[in-house]
């Protein structure tokens, strides 16, 4: 990981244990605020995304367990027809619940 990656990464821990102590947005955002050291907007902004940015980029590497599990079974050449009909099956149960939201 890059020496600025790190930065930034540590930015976001420390950030997101900020963000967990607090109920709302509103109540975060007058805290943050106040810790703000810049009155440079456009350098907040640019901060803020690459926290944000880096921390995207992080996540999805991440794989979803469904991804972990269809994997398996698709290292696996006596149950690889299996991981078919899961797909099939995932596939078809997002469809039929994306067309009952919309109902």
């Amino acid at each position: 990981m890059e020496k600025e990656d790190k930065k930034m990464n540590e930015a976001y821990n420390r950030m997101t244990a900020h963000v967990d102590s607090f109920e709302s947005f509103y109540a975060f955002y007058e805290y943050f605020l106040k810790q703000v050291k810049t009155e440079d907007k456009e350098e907040l902004n640019k901060w803020l995304l690459k926290v944000l940015f880096i921390q995207m980029k992080k996540t999805k590497e991440v794989k979803h367990d469904f991804d972990v599990m269809v994997e398996l079974l698709e290292n696996q050449p006596e149950k690889a027809f299996k991981a078919k009909e899961l797909k099939d099956w995932l596939k078809n149960a997002l469809m039929n619940a994306k067309k009952g939201a919309t109902k």
